[in-house]
């Protein structure tokens, strides 16, 4: 981990609020917090996606849910960076199985800065969610619905440059978030932040 992270501990848990829906909202995407259980082995979906499939054993929206996590970006010049923070936690601190449409995540009002990020590279991302995903008790994904209680857009969904084909969405910024225990038995909750180079943070 780089020497940027002194803000780390002042990280402030994600809100939890209502509001209306965003006007660039597409028809039919919410924005959502998905809290569940990984439920069977990842499916590298294509060439830019691992799909996890999460169950949700309780709670509103209790089902089962597939999450479209970019590890790579084969076009140019959106290609994707990202930033692994890794935070002890109490088990008071970890959210109960469910969906909630009132979420709200945003990566400036997190203190992150373009210097957390890092290019993605020779499938280090996609070993990063893995190993993380392979050892994880409990998943969080915020992002916007699509059919078939799918997730996607678990990204920076803000600083588009003028002229750009993609919304920018007002506290609506996509991650995913991966808890597991150490070695030494302590709760741990990863961050991944994913965000692409035209963006702007």
């Amino acid at each position: 981990m780089s020497s940027h992270h002194h803000h780390a501990n002042k990280l402030p848990q994600p809100t939890h609020k209502h509001g209306p829906s965003h006007k660039n909202d597409q028809a039919g995407d919410k924005f959502i917090a998905v809290v569940g259980k990984v439920n069977g082995p990842l499916n590298d979906a294509d060439d830019n996606h691992v799909e996890i499939k999460l169950h949700v054993g309780s709670g509103t929206g209790a089902g089962d849910y597939r999450v479209e996590f970019n590890v790579e970006s084969t076009s140019v010049p959106k290609d994707a960076e990202y930033y692994v923070l890794d935070q002890p936690v109490n088990s008071t601190d970890l959210p109960p199985e469910g969906v909630t449409n009132d979420a709200s995540v945003d990566y400036k009002a997190m203190g992150l800065q373009q210097s957390n990020f890092k290019t993605i590279g020779n499938g280090n991302l996609r070993t990063v969610v893995h190993s993380s995903i392979d050892k994880s008790f409990l998943v969080t994904a915020y992002g916007f619905t699509f059919p078939g209680n799918g997730v996607h857009m678990i990204h920076f969904n803000n600083g588009e440059k003028a002229g750009s084909t993609h919304a920018n969405h007002p506290g609506k910024d996509g991650a995913l978030v991966i808890y597991y225990k150490d070695i030494n038995g302590n709760i741990i909750r990863r961050w991944i932040f994913l965000k692409f180079q035209s963006q702007t943070l």
